[in-house]
């Protein structure tokens, strides 16, 4: 288990990759998400030297942290320096490294990439996240064998996960019996203004709680932010800090697409409870504040196995932090 001060700086650093992660959907990066990325390898490298334990958990989470880190920088680099397609939900071109980065621009980062991921698989045997990475890096780089294992390999850690298997089809080497499912990710859902199918039973080994913020980009455009926690009495602390100052409350907002949050618990091995925030909004006295009423929510109820602090993870086809 992480001292204090090495979870907050762990925490920080998965929040500052959920910043880049945020301007690398919405706007190809640009400048935006480079301090955070900055932020976020400077807090994985204090970590790792308070890290004096040598504790195997957090050197695995700082190792995907740094997988994820490196992923986001060679995607950065592909899309606003090379001009290539490359993103989270259908991967990037087959030897893009070659065919389009004549000058090499992306070579160090490319090779960075694959050995950060590569460090991490073998910190985390299971983590569903960290193939991808790899597949992406292996792709980009000219080695199809390699990139279909990984991508092989992502699959079988997590069946739902789109990305893998669009890739694979990509290189027309999709397992037999893997054929599309019928849940809808979180993006289809937003593009189609429904809510998605949550899995009914949690994958993975670690307990943990997800809080997914709705938001507006712009006046036409609105996202989910998805933000984790090891307790579900850490989830309800940041909701009643932060989302009652962005004023979720039914009363004000007929529509109610743009703003709220839903809470969802996960334990291994058991079905995922979702809750409504928005919906547990109740109006407070006269010259109060809104609050969500948690009288229904087992917000006390421990967690088995944790997640460890600032852990990122793939749930239904996105990257969570």
């Amino acid at each position: 288990m992480a001292d204090d001060g090495v979870s907050v700086l762990l925490v920080r650093a998965s929040r500052s990759l959920g910043e880049c992660e945020y301007w690398l959907r919405h706007f190809g990066f640009e400048d935006g998400g480079l301090g955070p990325l900055a932020d976020a390898r400077r807090c994985c490298d204090e970590a790792e030297r308070k890290n004096v334990l040598g504790d195997t958990e957090t050197a695995a989470t700082i190792a995907v942290l740094r997988s994820t880190a490196a992923a986001f920088a060679l995607r950065h680099c592909a899309c606003s320096k090379v001009n290539c397609d490359f993103d989270d939900a259908d991967g990037t071109l087959l030897d893009g490294l070659g065919e389009h980065d004549k000058e090499g621009l992306s070579r160090p980062l490319t090779e960075q990439a694959i050995r950060a991921a590569r460090a991490a698989l073998n910190a985390d045997p299971e983590d569903a996240l960290v193939p991808l990475h790899l597949g992406h890096a292996l792709t980009w780089s000219g080695d199809r064998d390699g990139a279909i294992a990984a991508y092989e390999e992502a699959l079988h850690r997590d069946p739902g996960e789109s990305c893998a298997r669009s890739c694979l089809e990509y290189f027309d080497a999709l397992p037999a019996g893997h054929s599309s499912p019928n849940e809808m990710s979180w993006d289809e859902a937003r593009m189609w203004g429904e809510e998605p199918h949550i899995s009914e039973i949690s994958h993975g080994r670690h307990g943990f709680a997800l809080l997914r913020v709705f938001f507006e980009v712009n006046n036409n455009d609105s996202d989910h932010r998805f933000l984790l926690f090891s307790s579900v009495a850490d989830a309800r602390t940041y909701a009643d800090e932060r989302l009652s100052i962005q004023g979720i409350d039914p009363a004000e907002d007929d529509e109610g697409e743009d703003d709220g949050a839903v809470l969802h618990i996960h334990r291994p091995g058991r079905p995922v409870a979702g809750y409504d925030l928005r919906s547990r909004v109740r109006a407070a006295p006269e010259g109060g504040s809104s609050r969500v009423d948690w009288s229904d929510i087992p917000v006390h109820e421990p967690l088995e196995s944790p997640l460890p602090p600032g852990r990122p993870l793939r749930i239904n086809t996105r990257t969570c932090f």
